[in-house]
């Protein structure tokens, strides 16, 4: 691959595939070179309004093409396993939307068959990347609240007419894949892994959460409520505590233009520089891996990407969510 601009085929079509290639077009060594898409017209119409040269009706037609050398994949939860395995079997690099599988287990078997290959594999758990949240972790790393102590953050959003996806089981519907795992992953970022997870949730007649609240326990004597849902528009906000003080995140806080240190000293708003919608900087991140020849991003690691998991499996198991397939071996 050298040094010329990394090659990126893009996996589905739909709002999320295109707030990400929108965001690549503000890398100057990234260019996306191919698209597929469950139909060919829908695949045409995406090539021709972002310049792509190649579009496909198929994810394997794309893979095998040898245009990319990384694919991004924006598809409903329950494609990705498939659509990953077999682009890391053709040594292509992946970058799967988050959640990047429906089970721990599938996601163990992907991060092995990345290692077999050799050949990069992440998550695309974009606050990860973000500038604002990178930098209220280094300040929390200095010790400026103190030893955390507590995490409270929310991602519950309702809409009259939700998406089809979001309450079909399916899909992967349901409010913690899409909106708790946001939580999850920032009280993750401050403490690490719980040593104990309670949760309760409301669920519809066909077993979708529609409402979940988790708290998380650690040996530290540290704990963390989070919540997610599908019936209330919350305000998404975060914060970390400790006895010198908090960081708190605003609205949006998976991906903020600022967050604010209150400490004895005050409150202080801390501006941290951003752009674009915020997609380019989980790109940027996989694109520098790729180049120094990593199968794994250090900002998007694959134990994170693991346990985040297992902590899913668990609230889903708590709570009575089931997903077809949930028992199934794997492929192999």
């Amino acid at each position: 691959m050298g040094v010329d601009r990394v090659r990126w085929g893009i996996v589905a079509t739909g709002n999320i595939s295109t707030s990400f290639t929108k965001d690549l077009r503000l890398l100057d060594d990234a260019v996306a070179t191919a698209v597929a898409s469950r139909s060919q017209d829908s695949a045409d119409r995406f090539a021709a309004e972002f310049g792509i040269e190649h579009a496909y009706d198929d994810y394997r037609r794309l893979i095998e093409s040898g245009t990319v050398d990384v694919i991004y994949i924006g598809t409903p939860h329950p494609q990705h396993y498939e659509i990953a395995r077999t682009a890391l079997q053709a040594g292509v690099a992946v970058l799967c939307e988050k959640p990047v599988t429906l089970t721990a287990k599938q996601a163990q078997d992907l991060v092995a068959v990345a290692a077999e290959h050799k050949t990069l594999f992440a998550e695309a758990m974009w606050m990860r990347t973000n500038p604002v949240i990178q930098a209220l972790f280094a300040d929390l790393a200095t010790g400026v609240v103190g030893e955390p102590q507590q995490v409270v953050a929310d991602f519950a959003f309702h809409k009259p007419a939700l998406p089809a996806r979001l309450l079909d089981p399916a899909l992967g519907g349901g409010s913690l894949m899409d909106g708790g795992i946001y939580p999850m992953t920032f009280a993750y970022m401050a403490l690490g892994r719980p040593a104990e997870l309670k949760a309760v949730g409301s669920l519809n007649a066909d077993g979708i959460d529609l409402n979940v609240a988790m708290a998380w326990r650690y040996d530290s004597g540290a704990v963390a409520a989070l919540t997610c849902g599908l019936k209330s528009q919350n305000p998404w906000v975060a914060s970390v505590s400790g006895p010198e003080g908090s960081l708190q995140v605003p609205h949006r806080f998976h991906h903020p233009e600022y967050y604010v240190r209150h400490t004895a000293a005050g409150a202080e708003r801390i501006d941290v520089p951003t752009h674009g919608l915020g997609y380019h900087y989980e790109a940027a991140a996989v694109m520098r891996a790729l180049r120094d020849g990593h199968i794994e991003v250090p900002s998007l690691p694959h134990t994170a990407t693991l346990e985040i998991l297992e902590l899913l499996d668990e609230t889903r198991s708590q709570i009575g969510v089931r997903y077809p397939g949930d028992d199934d071996d794997l492929t192999g």
